[in-house]
């Protein structure tokens, strides 16, 4: 490919095609691009706007380079991951879905990172509450389909990223880095459920999950900004389905919640996060129970385990309320 086209292309404002965008990323995991080339890049896919077929190229790229495991899973499994990058500085709802569909039966593979604009990271979470990483090998992904959960922790399944590490750093705003790294689960999961910091991602989120064959997958923008489904206002989604896809909004006015607390959904550090967070799996109801809850239901909803996200809330609210997240998590040898 002839790098300097490719970046005289996206300066003059012009979309690459998928081919153009997985061949140019698979030289840079190869660490053929020199970090000016790259940062050079960046600026211009990010000023020009990234497109699905760029975004879909890139992450069938970081796929293929991701460290490979010979085991094959022959069920549906689900991953729970956002964008990040809403700036509400919640406790980390996606990965307590996880844990709580997990602890419903669910099979869930959760890929993450540490925090980046949160106070606290999926690893972060995991790693206070004793959870142990899983690295690339055939062990932990046995241990996942003993279990029904494992967390693959980015840096350890993408090495080759390596190699865009200090430019990200340098540039220090939003990349489509930042974008990819939720669709880049290395086990390619079945079922996915993405929340963006954007209403605008929601149709190129769900037609790269659409390009890359998932049986089903939401992805959602709550109206006061969440990258998840909020307890307090409509949730803009998509929903796709066997290659049919959606545009719904969700209302949480059926759900009757009553009393909003910020102080127990918001944190102010890692610290904070963490408490909120074991009060949660302990069984405590408070507003980020809530929340969580919702989340879950979504991922029951999406698994067919039931016909409503209403019904799915109310499953999974009286399921932590039972403190069985907790029972999961003793049962599995953790916290």
């Amino acid at each position: 490919m002839n790098n300097k086209l490719t970046l005289n292309k996206l300066i003059e404002k012009q979309d690459l095609n998928m081919d153009e965008s997985y061949d140019f990323l698979m030289e840079v995991m190869r660490g053929n691009i020199s970090e000016i080339q790259l940062s050079s890049f960046l600026t211009a896919l990010r000023m020009k706007s990234e497109t699905y077929e760029e975004i879909t190229g890139f992450v069938k790229a970081v796929r293929e380079n991701a460290k490979k495991v010979n085991i094959n899973i022959s069920y549906d499994f689900l991953d729970t991951c956002g964008t990040g990058g809403d700036g509400k500085n919640s406790i980390n709802i996606s990965t307590l879905s996880g844990l709580t569909l997990a602890s419903m039966g669910v099979k869930v593979v959760k890929h993450g990172n540490r925090s980046v604009s949160s106070v606290c990271g999926s690893s972060d979470l995991l790693e206070a509450l004793g959870y142990p990483f899983a690295e690339p090998t055939e062990e932990s992904i046995q241990s996942f389909l003993q279990k029904g959960f494992t967390f693959l922790f980015a840096p350890s399944w993408h090495p080759a990223m390596k190699h865009a590490v200090n430019v990200r750093k340098e540039l220090g705003f939003r990349t489509v880095f930042n974008l990819i790294g939720p669709l880049s689960n290395p086990l390619s999961p079945t079922h996915q459920i993405i929340g963006v910091f954007s209403r605008d991602l929601i149709p190129i989120f769900i037609n790269v999950l659409k390009e890359l064959q998932l049986k089903k997958a939401i992805v959602c923008h709550s109206m006061d900004g969440f990258d998840e489904f909020s307890i307090q206002v409509d949730t803009e989604y998509s929903y796709l389905a066997f290659g049919e896809i959606h545009r719904k909004t969700f209302s949480p006015s059926g759900l009757n919640i009553k009393d909003f607390h910020k102080n127990e959904i918001f944190a102010s550090s890692k610290e904070e996060s963490i408490h909120l967070s074991k009060r949660i799996i302990n069984g405590e109801i408070i507003t980020g129970t809530h929340q969580v809850a919702l989340n879950s239901g979504v991922g029951l909803f999406l698994m067919d385990r039931v016909n409503t996200i209403e019904e799915g809330y109310h499953q999974a609210l009286e399921h932590i309320s039972s403190r069985s997240i907790q029972k999961f998590l003793e049962k599995n040898g953790e916290i």
